[in-house]
Formats: structure tokens, sequence, C-alpha cells
């Protein structure tokens, strides 16, 4: 009797396997959802820029990622890449893209950050050009992978506090 449970269990693992790997496989779906502040000194702020990402797959999708540049009237100031993803199957993810944004990156729009503060805004407009892209493996619990293709370019902007001391 307990041939045929391993027998049972191995096809019926083998069946789902079978069904996974013939699946007609679908790209991930990314959306921008906002930025959050982390942390702000004189020196700096910490942002993360947040992205939603659905895998409308059975199976999880690995060996994603994401890159980026940071725009401030229209010069870039900061470059990340590579920051790993791992999409849950049939689920909805939070990416957090970290960027640490040193104020003396600023320095090739100073004029325009000394503007700001000089009329008393209290923020700058950071674009953030956004590449999600991969060629993940759709992963089961047997280990088998199947390979798909993806690149998203999303581009969005958010205002970034400047340094709040010495601003009177």
């Amino acid at each position: 009797m307990c041939r045929a449970c391993i027998v049972i269990l191995l096809f019926l693992s083998g069946c789902s396997l079978t069904k996974l790997m013939t699946a007609r496989l679908e790209k991930p779906a990314f959306t921008y959802t906002g930025a959050e502040l982390v942390e702000s000194s004189q020196s700096r702020a910490v942002v993360n820029f947040l992205f939603s990402a659905h895998n409308p797959n059975e199976a999880g999708l690995r060996n994603a990622s994401v890159s980026y540049e940071l725009f401030a009237e229209g010069k870039k100031i900061l470059t990340g890449n590579g920051i790993p993803l791992e999409l849950k199957p049939k689920s909805d993810t939070e990416i957090k893209v970290p960027a640490v944004i040193a104020y003396r990156d600023l320095i090739p729009v100073l004029g325009s950050v000394v503007q700001r503060l000089l009329s008393g805004q209290k923020t700058i407009p950071i674009t953030i050009d956004a590449v999600l892209s991969g060629k993940p493996a759709i992963y089961s619990e047997a280990g088998k992978d199947k390979l798909i293709t993806f690149e998203m370019r999303l581009t969005k902007t958010a205002d970034i506090p400047l340094p709040h001391e010495g601003r009177n």
C-alpha cells in the first residue's frame, strides 16, 4: 500500500509540473505607486520609490531586477542597477527601490535648488526612470524552471524634501 501512495504522489506532482511547464506564461504587470521618505538629514535624503508588480502566473518568477536613473531638472543625479526581484505566484508584490540622494549631487541644478529655497518651497521634483526587466524563471516546488523575458520602463516624478535647516 505504501508503494501505491508513492506512485500516486509522483504521478500527481508530475501532472502539476507538466501543467505548469506547458501553461501559457504571461508577463508581469508593474505600476508606480509613490515614494516614501525614509530618512532626511542636512546632507541627504533616503527615499524608497514604490512599485507594485502583479504576477498572473501559477508559479513564482525569479531572476528579475530593477535598474533606475534619477533626474532633477532634467539632469541625471543618480543611477542604481540590479536590484533583485522575486514575484510570488498569482499575487501582487510591493517593490521598494531604495535611493540615497546626497544633496551635493544636486550641484548641477544648484540654481534651481537655491531658487526653490529662497521662494520658500520645501521640495524638489525628482524623476525616476526605472526599468523592470529580466529573464525570470518560473519555479515550482519540484525545482523545475522555465524562462520568460520582459522589460518595462516606468517614468514618474516625486517631490523630495530639501534640507530644512538653514532655510531661513
